[in-house]
């Protein structure tokens, strides 16, 4: 029983320190492709070097997001095809250690990292990658407009429709608002409408005010429609959503947690919008997550058989199952983002297929 423990140890300390050593390699090959693309934003806009520093280690995050599968994929290639290259596997297999038991350090290392990838994408990310985008906002100046949406519809109830030609989150302000209300009867048939240049939040009453509202009846039994100005009493309304919502909707999907994606659809959801694409995104920050046991159980098998090339032939392969997977993950999206094939079968497709590829790759080298 020691000496298996040991093997695990051995085994382990080569997986981990490949991985490592790529991810590193791989960091500092990004944060240097990327510096030297912003670098000339850096100097014409004066920004700190404190500030600089701050960006790179809050990109970080994404870039070991990405890299993360890529990463574990190599030390898995690397470990396990240097053993096979020093004919160590033959020895262990000799010994009667089979294959299945050979994986079982790698694949339980990979249960483990997946699951904190998975808190680590969905929580820690999004934090990261919002303060990316608020110094490429108030420092680079660049993507000015990414406080602001324009043209949003809401359905806040069953016959009740809200537009907004924009909405600044910074100041909790929205333009050119109209609300429709329907006849539940005959949702057709227009009963009022209320229109107001601008909605302020009220955050001493939790209400949204409107300011110099009007408000349009139109009688089933004439033509002739109804104006009056609501009072100030009346310009206070509560509707389905809170500024944070509204903020929600307008950050990306990589700058929100779990948490705060999920509650996005849910109001989209309840708003009548086509929630898809973000359906889709949500599912992918777990599937990707998962993906690095997918590739590990794909790689140690792969590596277990000796090939000539050694560590560039095992590197080859490995950016190649990276290209695919991600080839396949993109055109899979695209379906979801149309609505065809359901957002949890879009993001996970890849995952199980490749699962299904690893069974097949570890069920040729055990034979």
């Amino acid at each position: 029983m020691l000496s298996i423990k040991r093997i695990d140890r051995y085994v382990l300390r080569q997986f981990f320190l490949a991985a490592l050593v790529s991810m590193v390699a791989f960091i500092i090959i990004y944060i240097a492709v990327d510096l030297m693309e912003k670098l000339d934003k850096f100097l014409d806009h004066h920004v700190p070097f404190r500030t600089v520093v701050e960006y790179y280690v809050n990109f970080t995050p994404q870039i070991i997001s990405l890299i993360l599968p890529v990463c574990l994929l190599l030390g898995s290639l690397f470990a396990i095809g240097r053993m096979s290259m020093a004919s160590e596997i033959i020895a262990m297999r000799s010994g009667g250690i089979s294959l299945y038991r050979l994986m079982a350090p790698f694949v339980i290392s990979s249960v483990v990292i997946s699951l904190a990838a998975v808190y680590f994408n969905g929580w820690i990310l999004p934090k990261a990658n919002q303060r990316v985008e608020e110094i490429i906002r108030d420092d680079i100046h660049e993507d000015m407009l990414s406080n602001q949406e324009l043209d949003i519809y809401l359905q806040i109830a069953p016959t009740r429709i809200l537009s907004m030609a924009d909405y600044s989150w910074g100041q909790r302000r929205a333009t050119k608002i109209s609300i429709e209300n329907f006849d539940p009867r005959n949702i057709t048939h227009m009963v009022s409408r209320v229109d107001a240049p601008t909605m302020l939040w009220d955050s001493s009453r939790d209400l949204w005010r409107l300011e110099g509202a009007v408000q349009r009846t139109f009688p089933t039994d004439t033509t002739a429609e109804i104006v009056q100005d609501l009072t100030s009493a009346q310009s206070y309304f509560r509707f389905t959503f809170t500024p944070d919502e509204l903020k929600d909707r307008q950050l990306r999907s990589d700058e929100m947690t779990n948490t705060e994606f999920r509650k996005r659809i849910d109001l989209k959801r309840r708003s009548g919008q086509d929630e898809s694409r973000d359906e889709v995104d949500y599912q992918s920050k777990y599937s990707l997550a998962f993906s690095s046991l997918i590739v590990v159980l794909f790689g140690v098998p792969f590596a277990s058989k000796k090939k000539r090339g050694g560590l560039s032939f095992e590197f080859s392969i490995a950016i190649a199952i990276a290209f695919v997977y991600l080839s396949f993950s993109k055109v899979f999206a695209s379906f979801g983002y149309m609505g065809e094939v359901s957002p949890f079968l879009t993001a996970w497709l890849s995952n199980i297929l490749f699962f299904m590829g690893a069974l097949i790759v570890i069920w040729k080298a055990q034979k």
